[in-house]
């Protein structure tokens, strides 16, 4: 670091009243005071420049790991490389909220932000970098700067690989300077857009009541042709029934000593027979065609009610079975509608 000497305030004073006495007083002036004063330490500014390179390298970085990932390349490795040339873990702590982290939100530690990127020991991380992506657009809303320290906010758009339809995100980044005069990342905020949950709309109802019922009888279909009806009745419930979200109230038909179905087995159960005595398997009668007739349908924002009567044409062209029906719908996390109540019964008989 340089040094240079400076003048004492004491020796300038001294200097000034010995040149104010007379010549003939001749008297010897104190040596001037000489002080060393070390240089402040010039801080190098960011430059707006310099953030929205970075915020472009960033984005390279992300898309390189997936491309060595689907090269089979070692994608650990370029995650590694990516997370020390843009965080500032070797410097100071870093604040590191990704999109797609629940269980574990934040990520405090180079590990934890390896796990985010590329899949490791926290059970959420499916690998966010090896999704893969193609290309990783930046729409700054603004940049902030002030001394060697800048924050940045806006939304960036991520590119999937396969060609679907960019995914949109909001952050907040903070950067810093290390002691070599490279930005690192210090804060990283990301979030999925807000949005308000979309109501339900009749023609939503209507569609999801034509699926449910062509896959009722898609069920029959495997049956008959000797295939995997078990496997077929799973994904069945699985699209059309919300156990994986909540409680499932569910009264089917046929049943009677046990006439609620709260559990997926038990709903499994009911529509291709299994550890209840009384199921022999609704969908595999087998059946060709349900029709729906709705009484009306009510919608409440994203919750749906609907009542009125189906009939389930066999498969050996009998006639037409009658059932009264109210159905509840609620949308899921991803938007898709969700059966959370089933409620059918034979029509009263007297």
């Amino acid at each position: 670091m340089k040094k240079f000497k400076m003048m004492g305030i004491a020796g300038i004073l001294s200097v000034a009243l010995l040149t104010a006495c007379s010549e003939d007083t001749a008297t010897e002036a104190d040596p001037v005071e000489e002080t060393e004063v070390e240089d402040v330490e010039e801080v190098v500014e960011i430059t707006e420049e310099e953030v929205l390179e970075f915020q472009q390298s960033w984005g390279e970085g992300i898309v390189h790991i997936g491309e060595v990932y689907s090269e089979g390349g070692d994608y650990e490795a370029a995650a590694t490389e990516h997370i020390e040339r843009f965080y500032g873990y070797d410097m100071s702590d870093v604040l590191f909220k990704p999109t797609l982290a629940r269980e574990e939100r934040f990520r405090g530690t180079f590990e934890s932000a390896l796990s985010y990127f590329v899949g490791g020991d926290i059970s959420e991380d499916s690998g966010f970098a090896i999704a893969p992506w193609s290309d990783v657009r930046w729409e700054n809303e603004g940049v902030l700067i002030e001394g060697n320290k800048a924050v940045s906010m806006g939304v960036y758009y991520f590119t999937p690989a396969d060609g679907g339809e960019p995914v949109e995100v909001e952050y907040t980044f903070t950067f810093k300077k290390d002691n070599d005069g490279d930005l690192k990342i210090v804060l990283h905020s990301s979030h999925l857009p807000y949005s308000a949950t979309q109501a339900i709309t009749e023609e939503e109802v209507l569609e999801f009541q034509q699926s449910w019922g062509e896959g009722i009888v898609h069920i029959g279909e495997v049956y008959s042709e000797g295939g995997d009806y078990e496997a077929a009745a799973t994904e069945h419930i699985e699209r059309f029934y919300g156990y994986d979200i909540g409680n499932v109230l569910f009264k089917p038909t046929l049943a009677r000593e046990e006439r609620f179905r709260g559990t997926f087995e038990s709903a499994l159960s009911y529509f291709v027979g299994g550890d209840i005595s009384e199921d022999s398997g609704f969908a595999i009668a087998p059946w060709t065609d349900v029709q729906w007739e709705n009484e009306g349908v009510i919608i409440d924002g994203n919750k749906a009610v609907s009542m009125g009567v189906y009939y389930f044409t066999p498969a050996d062209g009998g006639e037409p079975v009658e059932v009264e029906y109210t159905f509840s719908y609620t949308r899921n996390d991803d938007g898709d509608l969700k059966i959370v109540l089933h409620s059918s019964h034979l029509p009263y008989s007297n």
